[in-house]
């Protein structure tokens, strides 16, 4: 999840400084290499290391359970494991772009490392929305799980709750945060208006917390995603500035909060929030 953000932090920046991204480019594959290399005889790296290519989504401690947990591996956050093999994609496409004119090699991993970012992407993507986001008519878990989302995916286990916090607002969040591109392809207007309603209401009862750590933030986002953009925005505008340059702003400024809230989809049938 970590490395992921400071992936994608390199993919912006190379693409506005090409130079910098060149000089930097064999650093930022050692990030890249740790979570996904594709090579089965890197000397340093697992071939990747978090993948389940089973149920195409990851495990955040790789191979092994980090807690020898009875119920074995984990996966926390779907959307940041999403956003990291977002940014491997991007650093990819803007380095291919920057070694247009060589050297060769250098083209050439790049490419691999945009196609390779590409397919883990879209595969988390399908696992997030079978097995951590839950509609009326899921297969995935019997009828008696109710919540619209998994907190935490254990091999043996579904359950609503998180690592660091028990309320219903971050079982909710933790799967919706960063605020990037992926996310229209990762989160459904219909499942978003479900949610939202149990989102507010958790928030407005641990509203301290939720403002300060940032997760109004990302109720602004759920919001605008089940095509309410215009209370989104006015949400979002009421947030005090200081917590956008908080450490639970998690780099969602404000200038990127607007930007997520005006590019998505407009109120569609069927998105309707349900108290």
């Amino acid at each position: 999840f970590h490395y992921g953000y400071h992936i994608y932090a390199a993919a912006v920046a190379a693409k506005f400084d090409p130079d910098w991204g060149r000089t930097v480019f064999d650093g930022i594959l050692l990030y890249i290499r740790d979570i996904a290399t594709p090579d089965p005889d890197d000397a340093f790296f697992t071939q990747f290391r978090q993948k389940d290519w089973f149920l195409g989504s990851s495990w955040a401690s790789g191979i092994i359970s980090a807690e020898n947990s009875p119920h074995g591996r984990n996966q926390e956050s779907s959307s940041e494991a999403i956003a990291a093999y977002e940014g491997v994609a991007l650093f990819g496409a803007v380095m291919a772009d920057a070694f247009q004119n060589g050297p060769e090699d250098k083209l050439e991993v790049s490419k691999m490392v945009r196609n390779m970012g590409q397919l883990l992407t879209v595969t988390e993507v399908s696992a997030a929305q079978r097995y951590w986001h839950i509609s009326p008519n899921t297969t995935a878990y019997p009828k008696e799980y109710k919540q619209p989302v998994v907190g935490m995916l254990y091999e043996t286990m579904a359950s609503f709750q998180t690592w660091f916090a028990p309320w219903a607002v971050v079982s909710l969040g933790i799967q919706l945060l960063p605020l990037t591109p992926i996310a229209g392809r990762r989160d459904d207007p219909a499942w978003a208006a479900r949610l939202y309603p149990m989102y507010k209401k958790d928030c407005l009862a641990h509203e301290k917390f939720c403002v300060d750590n940032g997760w109004t933030i990302i109720e602004c986002g759920v919001l605008a995603t089940a095509g309410r953009r215009k209370e989104a925005l006015e949400k979002a505008l009421s947030i005090p500035s200081k917590v956008f340059n908080s450490q639970g702003g998690v780099g969602n400024s404000l200038t990127n909060t607007i930007w997520y809230i005006s590019t998505r989809t407009p109120f569609l049938s069927g998105t309707e929030i349900v108290p």
